[in-house]
């Protein structure tokens, strides 16, 4: 087989290229895009005086492609990346790669974040506009809809955050900030270097609740990524955090953190390493939410380069060693879910003619090349280069992204008389080595021997990956062994079996696990106390039990974790989670008011943990963990005491006017649900509607509700009173379960790819 020839040492940094990518801020689920065609035109306008600033300065041509009434049905079902807006530029590799991190860095595509609250506590446009004003954003007050009758919590209105990522995540803040004052709190700021905010928090903010339980607070932090994904974003070394509550636990909390900020820079442990800086772009750009739950599970801080810089280098802090290297053991394994192919053509003969017979070479046209890598970026996602010398595209993406080009690229007839070789890039976790090599370096010698193509193992990506590289001059063979080779990567669950239990599945001299195991053709591993804590948790932060098998035989993972928990007891096994949805407003009150309750009861009868949401995200979803046969219980605990105002809307009339304020309903109803609910009920005009008139029963809970209301509502359909239709209650809608397989295929990922599991003791 030809040598192919080398893709960096051979190509000067002054050689003539064409690069394409899908342009857009920092992917996140927290929000969208924003579409709005007004923005739109605004948007496109700057990003084109953005272009041709960096063209001035750079010496390189760009080119923006966008659609014309970008909307989300627009997005290519199979694309991973957004694809409104998709930049080509052409010129000296330096040149690319300066104007790529300009570009980067002064992203001014703008995102909508969605921020919903109680039409009862909504800020005024005034005040929403005057933190919009600081935070270089702009909010919009959408009204709740019009005669619903359902709970408070329900009725919502939305504000509405526009402009780029880190500004409207500050924007957030803010105004939740301005929520708790206006609800009477006093709010105060601790300074605090960024690297602090997960640390003083511990690992799924274990350390912080306690404190917010205790002092009936809120405490906001700022986005970890704001350091390295703007221009000016807050400095690592200091960055506000918000407290909010009764003015003397506010001076508690800020004391307790400046406190745990000393301790903690006492003993904090840092450990930097290296990683492909191309690769760190991509983690900031498309896999934001998934670093920001890695420092979440691990009480860790990831301080990453600016985006586009260039720097190769990424720094952990956390409290222990432990901490650390769960986290760059996660940070690496998402790195192994970015494909590189590098896909070599030859026309060095000029043999490609034109439509009148004349001789012309179209690798040697700026023009030709820089449509080609735009519609492969675009068809694919992924970042594609065509590099003058050594004559080569080179791919970065997702694995199905880097399909999606091969596919395309094999559609062109016209290229195929010019292949001169591929190389698909694969990265996976040292440990790992030895399982897909197999005995003797089995596996791989018979994939080769199947497909024809060449497989190598790399030197070190890291010091946690190795890449491997499989290579062909045939167009066919590459992708069959690309695929084989998939197959015979790991895939891998964990999950959580008490210790006491551990004897009795393994057997006297392991007899029953092999048994298992060889019946489903799975290996399991069962981590001690002691093995557990060096690890600090599989993919999960509890789990202690790891099971693995090549990803042809993936089907088995799940049979094998079955025939596992037979042999627990049903209180102890079959640990799941579920949300539970409490308004974000309630979290920090029913925390403090019944954290024995959550401790005690529920904690102790149903072996169940609580989980609550980052203050700051603003999330409704509390996560319940517990054992299966237990969730259920717990879950109806916990709503049974969230108390809830529920807002029964009617057209205003005098009749009814006249009803309200006679001694028949205040006996028959408010006196009965004080009596018999402890409900008080109350009468309101409606701040968006004043055609409407509320009726509010104040802090009912789940167990009551129903009878509450049907008291209620027969009275008024006693003396003919009409009331708008009763919304379902979110609350009484089934639980959500939290979707995070951690043994099922790359979500983004349509053919075969490698499992979650391909790297070990890491968060899912």
């Amino acid at each position: 087989m030809a040598t192919l020839p080398a893709t960096t040492a051979s190509s000067s940094i002054d050689t003539s290229a064409a690069l394409s990518f899908c342009y857009a801020p920092c992917a996140s689920q927290q929000y969208d895009l924003c579409r709005k065609e007004d923005e739109h035109s605004l948007m496109l306008s700057e990003l084109q005086d953005t272009c041709q600033k960096i063209k001035t300065s750079t010496q390189c041509d760009i080119t923006v492609s966008t659609n014309d009434k970008p909307s989300s049905s627009t997005k290519h079902t199979l694309v991973d990346t957004p694809t409104d807006y998709n930049l080509t530029l052409t010129g000296s590799l330096r040149s690319l790669a300066t104007a790529r991190s300009e570009l980067l860095l002064h992203c001014p595509i703008k995102i909508d974040l969605v921020l919903p609250v109680p039409s009862t506590e909504c800020p005024t446009q005034d005040q929403c506009d005057a933190i919009a004003k600081d935070t270089n954003t702009t909010v919009r007050i959408t009204p709740p809809e019009a005669h619903q009758s359902c709970f408070a919590s329900d009725h919502t209105a939305s504000l509405t955050i526009t402009g780029v990522p880190e500004d409207a995540e500050k924007c957030r803040v803010r105004l939740l900030v301005l929520l708790d004052e206006n609800a009477g709190a006093r709010s105060d700021i601790v300074r605090m270097p960024l690297k602090f905010q997960y640390l003083i928090g511990g690992r799924k903010r274990t350390g912080l609740h306690p404190i917010i339980e205790e002092t009936c607070t809120n405490i906001y932090f700022p986005s970890p990524f704001a350091a390295a994904t703007t221009v000016h974003g807050e400095d690592e070394d200091g960055s506000d955090v918000y407290i909010t509550g009764d003015a003397s636990n506010v001076t508690r909390v800020k004391d307790m953190l400046n406190k745990l900020i000393s301790q903690k820079a006492k003993s904090m442990y840092h450990k930097s390493i290296k990683i492909a800086a191309q690769k760190l772009d991509w983690m900031l750009l498309h896999r934001k939410d998934e670093i920001r739950k890695i420092m979440h599970d691990n009480g860790s801080f990831v301080g990453f380069p600016p985006l586009g810089s260039g720097d190769d280098s990424i720094s952990v802090y956390a409290e222990n060693r432990v901490n650390a290297e769960r986290t760059l053991r996660a940070i690496n394994f998402v790195a192994c879910s970015i494909y590189e192919a590098i896909f070599f053509f030859n026309d060095h003969d000029g043999l490609i003619f034109n439509a009148n017979g004349a001789s012309h070479s179209f690798f040697e046209s700026t023009s030709n090349l820089a449509t080609m890598v735009s519609q492969l970026s675009q068809v694919s996602g992924a970042q594609v280069v065509y590099k003058m010398e050594p004559g080569c595209i080179e791919v970065m993406g997702t694995e199905r992204a880097i399909r999606n080009v091969y596919q395309r690229l094999q559609e062109m007839a016209f290229l195929k008389p010019f292949h001169q070789g591929t190389i698909f890039r694969v990265e996976s976790a040292n440990e790992q080595r030895d399982f897909i090599s197999g005995k003797k370096n089995g596996k791989i010698n018979k994939i080769m021997k199947t497909t024809g193509a060449k497989i190598r193992f790399m030197p070190l990506a890291s010091d946690y990956n190795f890449v491997i590289e499989v290579d062909s001059t045939s167009f066919t063979k590459v992708l069959d062994g690309l695929t084989l080779l998939q197959e015979e990567l790991p895939a891998e669950i964990s999950f959580f079996v008490p210790e006491a239990y551990h004897k009795r599945i393994i057997g006297v001299g392991g007899k029953n696990i092999q048994r298992i195991m060889k019946k489903y053709g799975v290996y399991v591993k069962f981590s001690n106390t002691e093995e557990f804590a060096s690890l600090g948790g599989y993919y999960d932060n509890e789990d202690n039990v790891v099971a693995r098998t090549p990803m042809k035989n993936q089907i088995n993972l799940d049979n094998l974790r079955h025939a596992v928990m037979e042999l627990i007891h049903p209180k102890d096994r079959d640990y799941v989670t579920r949300t539970v949805p409490i308004p974000f407003r309630l979290q920090r009150h029913l925390a403090h008011d019944q954290s024995t309750f959550f401790t005690e009861d529920i904690g102790k009868k149903t072996n169940t943990r609580i989980l609550w949401p980052d203050c700051e995200l603003a999330s409704d979803d509390v996560v319940l963990v517990g054992p299966d046969a237990q969730i259920e219980l717990a879950m109806g605990m916990v709503q049974s005491v969230v108390p809830r105002d529920y807002e029964l809307r009617a057209p205003r009339t005098d009749e009814l006017t006249a009803l309200l304020e006679s001694d028949d309903f205040k006996h028959t109803v408010v006196g009965r649900l004080q009596q018999e609910y402890a409900i008080n009920v109350g009468s309101y005009p409606d701040r968006y509607c004043p055609d409407d008139i509320l009726l509010v029963l104040h802090n009912t809970l789940m167990d009551t509700f129903s009878a509450a209301l049907n008291v209620l509502t027969s009275y008024l359909k006693s003396k003919n009173v009409a009331f708008y239709e009763q919304k379902f209650p979110a609350s009484f809608l089934p639980p959500k379960p939290v979707m995070a397989p951690r043994y099922s295929q790359d979500p983004s990922s349509s053919s075969p790819t490698r499992f979650s599991g391909i790297y070990t003791y890491i968060y899912k």
